[in-house]
């Protein structure tokens, strides 16, 4: 099959691409990226994650905990 239109010949290879960094970005955040594969969604940070050592895990499960400047904590008052 041949494409003739430009814009479509294209999609494939940013499809590609916009994958990759999805990728890339779900193991930098830590946050979950899902796939079909297999007939199954698979979460495959998690894999990755599973695919590390237990050192390297430990440190990367290790999150600093912030208290957000906008919300008000609730304080009792006598």
């Amino acid at each position: 099959m041949t494409i003739t239109d430009p814009d479509l010949s294209k999609v494939g290879v940013a499809l590609k691409r916009v994958a990759a960094n999805v990728r890339q970005l779900g193991f930098d955040t830590n946050t979950p990226v899902y796939v079909y594969r297999n007939g199954k969604i698979v979460e495959i940070v998690a894999e990755h994650r599973t695919a590390q050592s237990p050192r390297a895990t430990a440190k990367s499960s290790q999150r600093k905990t912030t208290s957000y400047p906008g919300k008000a904590q609730s304080k009792k008052t006598p």
